[in-house]
């Protein structure tokens, strides 16, 4: 019987992550790698607060993925799970690092898989277009700045 289930469960997850996974597909993104600036202000410029970069960024581009019960890492980036998934809370992949390290870029895991230089799997978002220097300079500053909500 439990095989049943086992089997049923991860039939629900691949079904999951290939109807609502946009890794790899550019959603969200222009051809330069560029949030299409949806969300809080359409087409006003994004700056380095929290909300701005959960309409311009979180929301548009990660949530494709990172969103309901099959998020990997567990990790959910919609509107209302990201902030309290992401600021203080250690990494699954690396549990050293948090995810997001108040006043710390450097050692926030985020960044390591935004960049491309995370010691455990891939570059994000998966599969590219990846973001621009300039998006993540916005989200570097964010945190520097304490990650504030």
């Amino acid at each position: 019987m439990r095989s049943v289930y086992w089997k049923w469960g991860a039939a629900c997850v691949v079904a999951a992550l290939a109807a609502g996974c946009g890794g790899g597909s550019g959603d969200g993104l222009d051809a330069n790698g560029r949030p299409l600036g949806e969300g809080e202000d359409p087409g006003g410029p994004m700056t380095a607060s929290f909300r701005s970069i959960q309409a311009q960024v979180f929301t548009p581009v990660c949530s494709g993925c990172h969103a309901g019960g099959a998020a990997p890492a567990g990790l959910r980036l919609d509107a209302g799970n990201s902030y309290m998934m992401l600021v203080d809370v250690a990494s699954v992949e690396v549990p050293a690092l948090k995810r997001v390290q108040r006043g710390n870029a450097n050692n926030s895991y985020l960044i390591h898989k935004l960049e491309g230089h995370a010691a455990v799997g891939a570059r994000m978002p998966l599969g590219g277009p990846f973001l621009d220097a300039a998006t993540i300079s916005l989200i570097r500053r964010w945190i520097d700045n304490g990650a504030q909500q």
